[in-house]
């Protein structure tokens, strides 16, 4: 049902949008105003309020259960009497393509009948893999960690390039994405596979990769979490990280892809809530809130001289240490262009309030305003591909190219996850498991057990897939008797847990199969027993389940390589899959 579902809305997607061209048209060019002339006419002509305003995004919510498919109170108080400059969506927000081209229609038409008549940015979080808004109707992109896997930066701009087309589609012409975090911390809760690995040379690489995927496709971006998120043992959504590391290895690691990319033309740059003492010496004080972080090393060391935005502001990392309203002031005076909240519309308000103040008390003056100002709209004037926020306002099939189906999206999305593949280890050589002579599978997972099905039934093996929710609840003798009866048993395991460990311990002393799946970060291979038989996957799309049961049944090789250190024994670019095993050359 998932899968024909995930057709239909694919091909609505393509449909409505060339059905709505007419309808979505942009507005027409005169031919005599350049970008620089747009921006200089809206500054003289808007009002402190309106230019107030194109320093926020925000998001907006139903009462209840939170979703909000179409313009409600909230969105329209936040766009006509607030004149916010962008909106972000979330998962809230979203349906299907032709509700999400409809919702941003009307959010800009609502901004091009309001005030200044500024397009909005219009931006959502979708990294493909584990952040992904979309979830049906759009194409399913494994994770950056998985593209690092490949090591193909080919395949980042081709990802870049049909995730960017589709969005652009449906109206949204700003991505938060792609991350440029470097993954060096096993323990890390927040990043883990949203980076491309440990190596910032492959972060990079892969990063401006997909950046220039994204511009062919007329979506701006938005790299992220500056000076770095990768080596941090605490989630910022919850609590306030810290990197302790001394400033030459900040330059050696966390800052190179940020340098790269700004190297490149770098649109937006979003600070991490995150402490850094080796740029910043005040106790406590996370990067978003810095001027040493955001002006003087961001802006002047590295010379950006685009847009800073903040991370969402009701993080737990802001909101529990500093407050939202005051945190928001202090962002702008250490040199943010944009702030970020995202939720609430009492806090939103309260911060907006928070800004005036400090603009009547002298705190923010109007000459710094206008600095931000200028970056935002030059920004929305800017030309990525064929097209620019101002000229192209709405929701559009791609006015004179046409729009990129979804079986050229779905087979880079094929071809990222089957050469991101991993064979960490098969000491017993228990691969391939040919469905003709090991035909039934019991696979045990706790994400997507119907795609798990579906890939082992369309690789040629019998399934019972049981479902484990919580793993400190899992039958464990059940599901031993479950494996008696079956040839093989494949275990899908996001991050292990120790009811998962014991089971897969008591399957191979009773000498079962065992063929372990990680679709999430691979550090867990070593609490394996080592007689299991190990794959990342680096996630749980349907693309990557599915091409791990290919590996599986000897219908794919397992080309991928590890782009982070497991341990000594699994080292960054260690394959068992690859001429013969070993490291990279």
């Amino acid at each position: 049902m998932i899968l024909k579902q995930g057709r239909r809305w694919a091909l609505v997607l393509s449909s409505l949008l060339l059905a709505t061209q007419a309808a979505c048209s942009p507005p027409a060019q005169t031919g005599r105003e350049s970008p620089t002339t747009w921006v200089d006419e809206k500054i003289e002509q808007m009002s402190l309020d309106e230019k107030i305003g194109q320093m926020f995004i925000m998001g907006f919510r139903g009462e209840a259960t939170e979703q909000a498919h179409t313009v409600n109170a909230q969105a329209e108080k936040l766009v006509k009497d607030y004149h916010i400059g962008g909106m972000i969506l979330f998962d809230r927000n979203v349906d299907n393509p032709r509700q999400v081209a409809k919702l941003n229609q009307d959010l800009q038409a609502l901004a091009m009948n309001n005030g200044a008549k500024i397009p909005l940015f219009v931006t959502i979080d979708q990294e493909g893999g584990r952040v992904s808004r979309f979830q049906e109707g759009a194409t399913l992109f494994p994770g950056n960690m998985a593209l690092g896997a490949t090591r193909k930066p080919d395949l980042a701009y081709r990802t870049g390039k049909e995730m960017g087309t589709e969005l652009r589609a449906m109206g949204i012409n700003l991505d938060m994405a792609p991350v440029l975090d470097v993954n060096n911390n096993p323990r890390n809760p927040v990043i883990g596979v949203r980076s491309f690995g440990e190596d910032p040379q492959l972060v990079s690489q892969m990063g401006t990769e997909m950046i220039r995927g994204f511009h062919d496709a007329g979506v701006l971006t938005v790299v992220k979490h500056f000076p770095g998120h990768g080596d941090t043992a605490v989630d910022s959504h919850v609590g306030l990280p810290k990197v302790p590391h001394d400033r030459k290895r900040l330059e050696r690691l966390e800052l190179v892809p940020f340098k790269q990319a700004i190297d490149k033309g770098a649109d937006m740059v979003m600070s991490a809530h995150v402490v850094f003492p080796a740029i910043e010496p005040t106790p406590g004080l996370p990067a978003t809130l810095s001027k040493r972080v955001l002006t003087d090393l961001l802006r002047k060391e590295l010379k950006f001289d685009g847009v800073i935005t903040t991370d969402d502001m009701e993080m737990g990392a802001i909101k529990d240490h500093f407050g939202t309203s005051r945190a928001a002031v202090k962002a702008i005076q250490a040199g943010a262009d944009i702030v970020l909240v995202c939720h609430q519309l009492d806090v939103q308000e309260k911060t907006i309030a928070a800004f005036k103040q400090a603009v009547s008390e002298g705190k923010i003056t109007e000459a710094r305003i206008d600095q931000s100002v200028r970056r935002i709209l030059s920004l929305k004037a800017k030309k990525i591909g064929k097209r620019s926020i101002i000229t192209h306002t709405q929701p559009e099939s791609a006015q004179g190219e046409p729009f990129a189906n979804s079986a050229q999206a779905q087979a880079v999305a094929r071809e990222t996850a089957e050469g991101a593949v991993t064979l960490l280890q098969d000491k017993q050589k228990r691969l391939p498991l040919a469905p003709s002579k090991t035909a039934r599978l019991l696979i045990v997972t706790s994400n997507k057990p119907q795609a798990f099905k579906a890939a082992a039934e369309k690789a040629g093996y019998q399934a019972d897939v049981v479902w484990v929710e919580e793993w400190a609840k899992a039958p464990v003798n059940e599901l031993i008797a479950k494996a008696e009866r079956a040839d093989a048993v494949v275990i899908g395991m996001s991050r292990a847990q120790t009811k998962q460990l014991a089971l897969i311990r008591q399957l191979e002393m009773k000498q079962k199969r065992v063929i372990v799946m990680g679709m999430d970060v691979p550090y867990d291979a070593v609490k394996l027993p080592s007689a299991s038989t190990v794959l990342a996957l680096y996630g749980a799309t349907r693309p990557s389940i599915e091409a791990g049961m290919r590996v599986v049944a000897g219908q794919l090789p397992a080309t991928g390589r590890l782009p982070v250190t497991v341990s000594g024994a699994y080292p960054y670019g260690f394959s068992a899959g690859v001429d013969g095993g070993g490291n990279e050359s």
